[in-house]
């Protein structure tokens, strides 16, 4: 079963996720309503969001292979990103605010992980 750390991490990440792109939808109907690009990170953050909650709440993942499958996550989805802003809107870069945000939260989430492993195994 999860531990309750994980668990408040998951409703982190959910609260995060349903904040931002409340935010997105509403920059995106306020600046380019005749196409809606929010549903990009809309979905993608969903994906992520489906590994976590995988990862919290599968008695089968250790806080190593959780970490590990937000990492390929991220990898996959900021690559997405890359490309789908590179092919649909290359005058602005938007993809580096992502990039950046999710960056810093996998850097805590590595700590997180790998710092508690360090510490049980002294």
């Amino acid at each position: 079963m999860a531990s309750k750390g994980a668990k408040i991490g998951f409703g982190y990440h959910l609260a995060a996720y349903l904040a931002i792109n409340a935010v997105l939808i509403w920059i995106n109907i306020d600046t380019s309503p005749e196409y809606f690009w929010a549903k990009w990170p809309l979905v993608g953050w969903a994906v992520a969001l489906l590994f976590h909650g995988y990862s919290v709440f599968s008695s089968s993942i250790t806080a190593h292979k959780g970490f590990y499958y937000h990492l390929v996550a991220y990898l996959i989805i900021n690559a997405l990103l890359i490309f789908i802003n590179f092919d649909l809107y290359p005058q602005y870069l938007w993809f580096k605010f992502p990039l950046i945000a999710w960056t810093i939260m996998i850097i805590f989430h590595a700590w997180r992980v790998f710092s508690y492993k360090i510490k049980t195994a002294s």
